[in-house]
């Protein structure tokens, strides 16, 4: 990745601007950071917080007169926060502690005109940069801070002062003898406090100067502060200092400086549902412990997250796309090491919720997307992150478990049905019942292809593999006479106008909205909710197609929270189930806790996933063409095997009953009798064992003889069919069929166990 993307990325997360206060006050104290702290009763960290943001902190602290009111999002919900009330209480509650910082010094020295805030700011600043700063002042500058405010001390005066002095700042008393154009001739640069009257008192200085740098006519001097606010005195003074530094070092006095003082954030917080509450009475005296406490509780503590909020993968990994966007950066650059965030960039669904929420349009689909392909083109992808879902897209196009063909009788066809991998593979019977609607209300042929459409690949970032799929799909479907597709599964849609627009498809639920559906009377369930899958977030039509379907099926089904197009993923989106199957099962047990009420859902995925979780879930294809035991609500997920023999078998019945061709003669291991308790079963499903993996590798075993047998009588054989060794331990029965008791799998060399025959 370029660094030019990681930025065009980065840009688009806003959760790392800052909130509105922190941008409206021209020193930027973080009014967040304080109000989260006094909340928790921690005012020593407020004045932290303060003496880290604000010169003379026990001076402002006190008579802040708080612009960032103007600012504060929660003036919309009840009024803005009193912030100046919160900075005083901090300031009365403790004094602050400042230990003494030895700066070295440059060498350089500064003028500083004037006693008021603007000039004892500029001061401290310059003190801290390392230059030698000579203030020149009234007599007793004290008593005009004092004149500033009554909530000011003699004490309180007392203790900045001497605190400056430690610091290094000399003070000297103004005399006549002192003008601008002398100081500039004695030091290296001037600045002039014009909140002080005396400084006021040369024309010079009050002519009009630059605006951003406070330059003056007079070279070197910089004069700023001439203003009611306190808090713009001392950004002046900030702004003037800072002006010193840039003259001194010979740079622009103008470039960069947007965000000295106040500027236009770009967070954005979500006020949606949030109450309105009053601010708390502001006392002559200030605020009680108890009332600070209570008026830091009313801040919002302005955060965007909005994709992190409706995203169980971004909680997972406990951040935020900026966050995320970095690590990704980093992981990529890795050249010799551990790369620690391919977890995080393979797990993400790529279901692109988090675009459609988001304010600026962040994609951490295009991010995690973006990664894994050049994770595949650096051969940086860890082989067993998709390898199940790759071999499982080569088995849905091996002979055995893919078809094409006319429409029965027919030497040409107008359409084709295509219902995708997963309906095909967890309910063949609904499959089948649908080609057949379809071959009646169609009158102009309809033929029928079971494959892969390459979304394992596409998800995977293997483009290699998805352009040479892609080929041998437009090849096929040439041959044909380029009929229009006919797609029952919203994600091969979405692969089909995405990676093969020459491919004219149109989904099956639009068909059926059009054509009609069959004349039944299903039973659905009177409290239903209606989940969109995420491939469809981004077909309208389709998602109004089905709405109007569920209507005519008696479905009064209720819309969840996040709907339509900005729908949730049932985790197995992007491949997230093959490659962290723990959070895959988080999110579908998350999305179905969003109502107690069934789930009425149109992808087949997203049917067995939920059904996993024990959500009562039925297909709409169920109410239209129900099984012979009901609509279809508790019906069992299918394991993978399952999937895998279902889809075989679809095809070998289609071919015989539809075709009338001969069936393919099965190997002989596919017919070996396996018997398995549900533990077992569910162990081998959760380790990616096939039950034909089973079979194959204990058929090698007793054909080949190579297996070990164990004290106990049960054997132990394995079988390297690609990458990866299986083990199977099993027990022979006297009937002929086999006992699998246990499987495991790994990537170790072992010589002997590659497949083999006798």
């Amino acid at each position: 990745m370029e660094k030019s993307t990681l930025v065009e990325f980065e840009s688009k997360c806003v959760q790392e601007e800052p909130p509105r206060c922190r941008a409206a006050c021209p020193l930027h104290l973080d009014g967040r950071a304080l109000c989260e702290a006094a909340v928790k009763g921690r005012f020593d960290e407020g004045r932290k917080i303060i003496q880290k943001t604000l010169p003379l902190p026990g001076i402002l602290a006190r008579i802040c007169d708080a612009p960032c009111r103007d600012a504060c999002l929660r003036q919309e919900k009840g009024g803005a926060l009193e912030l100046g009330a919160l900075e005083r209480f901090c300031a009365d509650e403790g004094s602050f502690r400042r230990p003494r910082i030895l700066v070295p010094k440059t060498g350089r020295t500064a003028a500083v005109l004037g006693g008021g805030i603007s000039s004892l700011t500029a001061a401290l600043d310059g003190a801290g940069k390392g230059y030698s700063v000579t203030v020149f002042r009234a007599e007793n500058g004290g008593r005009e801070l004092l004149s500033l405010s009554p909530l000011l001390t003699e004490d309180v005066v007392r203790e900045e002062l001497e605190w400056m002095e430690k610091l290094g700042v000399h003070f000297l008393p103004w005399d006549a003898s002192v003008t601008p154009e002398g100081l500039a001739e004695r030091f290296d640069a001037v600045y002039a406090g014009l909140d002080d009257p005396l400084c006021r008192s040369f024309p010079e200085l009050l002519e009009r100067g630059d605006p951003v740098s406070l330059e003056t006519a007079v070279p070197g001097v910089f004069a700023g502060g001439n203003t009611p606010s306190f808090i713009f005195r001392a950004a002046a003074g900030r702004r003037g200092m800072k002006s010193v530094e840039r003259f001194l070092q010979g740079a622009s006095l103008t470039s960069s400086r947007e965000k000295e003082g106040p500027y236009e954030t770009r967070l954005f917080t979500n006020t949606e549902g949030i109450e309105p509450v009053p601010p708390v009475p502001v006392p002559p005296r200030g605020y009680s412990r108890d009332d600070a406490v209570r008026e830091a509780g009313r801040c919002l503590l302005c955060e965007c997250l909005e994709c992190v909020k409706s995203c169980v993968f971004l909680q997972n990994y406990r951040g935020y796309p900026k966050k995320f966007a970095r690590e990704i950066y980093n992981n990529l650059s890795v050249i010799q090491g551990t790369r620690l965030a391919n977890g995080m960039i393979n797990s993400c669904t790529l279901c692109g919720q988090c675009e459609r929420i988001c304010p600026e349009g962040f994609s951490m689909r295009d991010l995690c997307l973006t990664a894994r392909q050049e994770m595949v083109l650096q051969q940086k992808m860890p082989p067993s992150a998709h390898e199940f879902a790759l071999e499982d897209m080569a088995f849905g196009n091996s002979p055995g478990a893919s078809l094409l063909r006319h429409e029965p009788g027919l030497r040409g066809s107008a359409f084709l049905f295509f219902p995708g991998c997963r309906l095909a593979g967890i309910s063949p019977r609904t499959t089948k019942a649908v080609y057949g609607h379809l071959r009646r209300i169609i009158g102009d042929g309809v033929g029928f292809w079971l494959r892969c459409c390459g979304a394992p690949a596409r998800w995977a970032g293997r483009r290699q593999e998805l352009e040479k799929e892609g080929e041998e799909f437009l090849s096929q479907w040439r041959s044909m006479g380029s009929p229009v597709v006919i797609a029952a599964c919203t994600s091969c849609l979405e692969v089909f106008r995405k990676e093969l627009p020459e491919i004219r498809a149109v989904s099956l639920w639009s068909v059926l909205q059009e054509k009609g559906v069959p004349d039944v009377v299903p039973v659905c369930s009177a409290s239903t909710v209606l989940h969109d899958p995420c491939t469809a977030a981004e077909l309208p039509e389709v998602r109004a197609a089905v709405r109007e379907l569920a209507s005519r099926a008696g479905a009064a089904a209720e819309e969840l929270p996040l709907s339509g197009g900005l729908t949730s993923c049932c985790g197995f989106g992007g491949l997230q189930e093959c490659a962290n199957p723990g959070l895959a099962a988080k999110t579908a047990q998350e999305r179905c806790g969003e109502s107690p009420s069934d789930y009425l859902v149109y992808c087949a995925m997203c049917r067995d996933l939920f059904a996993r979780t024990g959500k009562r879930t039925v297909h709409l294809l169920d109410l239209f063409f129900p099984p012979p035991d009901g609509t279809g609500e508790d019906l069992p997920p299918v394991s993978w095997s399952e999937q895998r023999e279902n889809r075989a078998a679809l095809v070998r019945e289609l071919r015989k009953s539809l075709w009338e061709e001969e069936e393919k003669m099965e190997e002989e291991w596919e017919t070996l009798p396996l018997v398995m308790d549900g533990e077992t079963e569910k162990m081998l499903q959760s380790r990616r064992i096939l039950t034909g993996t089973v079979r194959q590798a204990i058929w090698n075993g007793e054909t080949s003889g190579r297996k070990i047998a164990r004290p106990d009588g049960t054997l132990i054989t394995s079988l390297k069919p690609a990458s990866v060794t299986y083990w199977v331990v099993y027990r022979s029965l006297e009937n002929g069929t086999f006992e699998v008791l246990n499987g495991w799998s790994h990537r170790m060399e072992v010589k002997g166990t590659e497949r083999r025959a006798p």
